[in-house]
């Protein structure tokens, strides 16, 4: 399946104080193991065992701006639920074709 998911921080409710490093660790303790590569204006988020990988846009401070799933993915529920729920807890929103 081709999927794109684009999500974007509130900043109004919620500005972007928190590092990739973080969101990955919030990752992590919901039980979805990755690492994070960054190149240029870019953070890649890499889950263990899965296709599925998000791509960040950053800041000059490394703070996120926004993040996109772009490629081929194995989305299963559990998956969405878990990366809908870290987002959730960042204060951004699901916002498809919004990029």
């Amino acid at each position: 399946m081709i999927l794109e998911d684009d999500f974007f921080p509130e900043p109004a409710e919620h500005p972007s104080t928190i590092t990739v490093a973080e969101i990955c660790e919030r990752f992590k303790a919901a039980g979805l193991p990755c690492k994070s590569e960054r190149q240029n204006d870019e953070v890649r988020v890499i889950f263990e065992g899965r296709k599925s990988n998000l791509t960040f846009t950053v800041n000059a401070s490394g703070h996120p701006l926004t993040a996109i799933l772009p490629e081929e993915t194995d989305y299963d529920v559990d998956f969405g639920s878990v990366l809908f729920e870290v987002f959730d807890s960042i204060g951004w929103t699901y916002a498809p074709g919004r990029s």
